[in-house]
C-alpha cells in the first residue's frame, strides 16, 4: 500500500497540523509501518564507536559480511576453510568467538574492562552486549564500544589473513582495541 492511501485511510493531512503548525512526528507515526523489531538495534544507533566499525558490525547482526560460508553459497569458487585455524569452515559464528583468536581477544578486553565472564557463541554475545548498549553506566558503554571494536577488528584481521596472510598478535589487538575504547568514550 502506498504511503499516500494511508494518508487519505486516516483522515487526510489535517489531523497533522496542531495550532496551525504541521507535525511532522505525528504524520511519521502515522504513516510508519512498525517493521521489524530487533535485540540489537542499540549496539548500533547511538553507538560511540567508530563508523567503520559500526557499519561492519551493522553488516555482522545481519549476517551480511561476505564470510566463506557465504562466498560459497554465491557459487564463487574458493576453499571454504578458515584462514586462521585451517580446520573448521569459515562462517560468522566460527570467526566471532569460536575461533581461539577473536575468543581471546574478546576475553582479555572484558577482563581489562573489570568484568569476569564466559564466553559464548555469537547470538548469546550479541544478547549480552545489546543489554549492555541499553544501560547508561560508563562501563557498560564501554562494552558497548568494545564489542563493536571486537567485531571490526577481527573482520580486519580475517581480511589481512586472508589477502596478505598477516596476523597481529592478540596483545597488540587487545591494546589497540582498548585505546579505541577508552579514546571514543571520553
Amino acid at each position: 500500500m502506498q504511503q499516500r492511501d494511508i494518508l487519505m485511510q486516516t483522515g487526510g493531512v489535517d489531523q497533522f497540523i496542531v495550532n496551525g503548525k504541521f507535525k511532522i512526528s505525528r504524520m511519521y507515526k502515522a504513516l510508519h509501518t512498525g517493521g521489524i523489531q530487533v535485540q540489537w538495534k542499540r549496539i548500533v544507533c547511538n553507538s560511540k564507536a567508530s563508523p567503520k566499525a559500526t557499519f561492519i558490525t551493522w553488516l555482522a547482526l545481519q549476517n551480511r559480511l561476505p564470510t566463506k560460508d557465504r562466498l560459497l553459497s554465491w557459487n564463487i569458487n574458493i576453499a571454504g576453510v578458515c584462514e586462521f585455524c585451517q580446520v573448521q569452515d569459515e562462517k560468522l559464528s566460527h570467526l566471532f568467538f569460536e575461533r581461539h583468536y577473536s575468543h581471546y581477544i574478546w576475553k582479555a578486553v572484558l577482563i581489562q574492562l573489570g568484568i569476569q565472564r564466559n564466553i559464548s557463541s555469537w547470538q548469546e554475545e550479541v544478547q549480552w552486549a545489546a543489554v549492555k548498549s541499553r544501560s547508561t553506566k560508563k562501563k557498560d558503554q564501554h562494552c558497548s564500544v568494545a564489542f563493536i571494536e571486537i567485531v571490526y577488528t577481527v573482520w580486519l584481521q580475517r581480511n589481512a589473513s586472508v589477502f596478505s596472510k598477516k596476523l597481529d598478535p592478540v596483545d597488540s589487538v587487545v591494546r589497540r582495541i582498548l585505546f579505541i575504547v577508552a579514546y571514543r568514550n571520553q
